[in-house]
């Protein structure tokens, strides 16, 4: 059982699934190069973070936690010192180009503030845009009932 880890210049890795989690973690960032002291995580080919940081020192075995098989792309996670929340870098580099599907969606894992922002403010947007349809009808249904009044 192995999995297949993708970053730097198009390198990949390939790591056995059966270890313990904080085992598959410090070979992890052995073999890539990393710091110890550095937070990683991996992305799957859907999108999904596995949540590494939080089982770090997890005895589960990996495999538990990652599928047999799958590509995974390295990500390191930073605190973001205003907000508190995470951020998201890839460590494979030119991942915007190689897997452009997924940039988005580690843009939005990485900003979640922004993105409710923005959904927020295009429902806004949206409820602008279709209340004035809907005086518009009232409007004309109006106009309609007053047609045994004329029009001077």
């Amino acid at each position: 059982m192995f999995v297949t880890v993708l970053f730097g210049d198009n390198k990949m890795e390939m790591f056995n699934l059966n270890c313990k989690l904080i085992n598959f973690i410090h070979n992890l960032k052995e073999r890539c190069g990393l710091d110890f002291r550095e937070c990683v995580d991996l992305m799957d080919s859907s999108g999904r973070v596995m949540n590494l940081e939080e089982k770090q020192h997890s005895v589960d075995p990996a495999s538990s936690l990652l599928l047999e098989r799958q590509y995974y792309v390295l990500l390191r996670v930073c605190r973001d010192d205003d907000t508190g929340g995470r951020k998201y870098v890839s460590l494979l580099n030119n991942f915007s180009q190689s897997h452009p599907e997924l940039t988005e969606l580690l843009w939005k894992l990485s900003n979640p503030n922004k993105e409710r922002d923005r959904k927020i403010s295009s429902l806004r947007r949206g409820r602008t845009q279709r209340s004035s349809p809907a005086r518009q009808t009232r409007s004309k249904n109006l106009s309609g009932s007053n047609k045994n009044h004329p029009v001077k």
